[in-house]
């Protein structure tokens, strides 16, 4: 069965041992999300304090010349404990067809001690392994996109809300800015924020975030890097975007990640253009910026609005969207090399 990407979380949160599927597919370009994912079905469905028999987990290259491997794992019941989970990192090689093996075992609706949850990146619409997943009824496909920028917001006040806590406006402006769209990396950084405040009961007086907690644990020298590649771009300065972008990139940082940080960058730039020109003070405007521009950065975007009109960024803004667009679902080599490509593209038009 396929479920659509935006009511990934609520099956995921409902989900329960007793109405698990046969297989579970977890995959998409998001990573750590995909990670995060499938480590929430497994806590669910094995409860605390699993036997260790009860989880056996294998590469996808370890069905090569074996397929029938996964059937035969997942039927080999543990002495302790009433269910087995069988976890498969990878969808290439031989998993889809050990998958089809498995699922081609099962009889209708029969109930099973064993769950077989495959983690898998970015797999097209006929991809042998997504179309057997979404396909078959004791199947579910769970696809992970990076988030819009616009969600990171809203996904980051929730999460802090089912911790019991509340965040100033400003602060989750700094909090959305210096998250990443990654739902596996941010998941950490919000975990962190979480620790550092000091974690709260249910029972307890509900906890505030402020600026000053933000900054403490996500003012870090990767945002520093984020800025760098923002300002480079801007102002057209293409060694350092180049040799700034290979930095994230080498750190662990998804193409998919920087896009939209860019993005809402030029947005800002746009509207603040727009402001300048129909009368508006230049300090006036520059207020627009969501968190307020740090002291250290105005100035490098006050020459940025030098450098570009509405209707320069607005073409920038196009190349942007068109970028992520093509980005999703690529594999990561190709997506990165179609950031770099369209960020240098807006880096060198910056000086023209």
């Amino acid at each position: 069965m396929k479920l659509a990407a935006h009511k990934v979380a609520d099956w995921v949160s409902s989900f329960k041992a007793s109405n698990a599927p046969a297989l579970i597919l977890v995959y998409g370009p998001d990573e750590g999300g995909v990670m995060e994912t499938a480590r929430r079905l497994r806590a669910s469905y094995l409860g605390r304090d699993p036997d260790p028999l009860q989880y056996a987990q294998f590469d996808d290259a370890a069905f090569s010349g074996q397929p029938g491997l996964l059937a035969d794992e997942a039927a080999a019941i543990p002495m302790f404990g009433d269910t087995k989970l069988v976890h498969v990192r990878g969808g290439a090689g031989k998993a889809p067809e050990a998958a089809k093996l498995y699922l081609a075992g099962l009889q209708d609706g029969e109930r099973l001690a064993s769950l077989v949850i495959i983690e898998a990146g970015s797999l097209r619409p006929a991809a042998a392994l997504r179309k057997l997943a979404e396909g078959h009824a004791q199947a579910m496909a769970l696809p992970c996109y990076l988030l819009e920028a616009r969600d990171v917001a809203r996904v980051a006040r929730d999460y802090l809300e089912s911790e019991n806590y509340r965040i100033e406006a400003g602060a989750l402006d700094l909090l959305t800015a210096r998250l990443t769209t990654d739902r596996g990396l941010m998941q950490r950084d919000l975990e962190k924020l979480v620790l550092f405040k000091g974690p709260l009961g249910k029972d307890d007086a509900t906890g505030m975030i402020g600026l000053d907690d933000v900054d403490a644990v996500l003012g870090n020298s990767a945002q520093a890097s984020f800025d760098q590649l923002i300002d480079s771009v801007a102002l057209g300065r293409v060694s350092k975007a180049d040799s700034t972008l290979d930095l994230l990139f080498a750190g662990g940082t998804p193409a998919d990640a920087t896009l939209p940080a860019i993005r809402m960058h030029f947005q800002t730039l746009h509207l603040v253009l727009g402001l300048i020109e129909s009368g508006t003070p230049q300090n006036a405007a520059l207020s627009s910026f969501r968190p307020p521009l740090h002291f250290r950065r105005k100035p490098l975007v006050e020459n940025q609005l030098r450098l570009w009109s509405r209707r320069k960024a607005s073409r920038a803004l196009s190349l942007l969207q068109e970028a992520e667009a093509a980005c999703r679902g690529a594999s990561r080599p190709l997506a990165h090399a179609k950031a770099g490509q369209v960020l240098l593209r807006i880096s060198r038009a910056a000086q023209r």
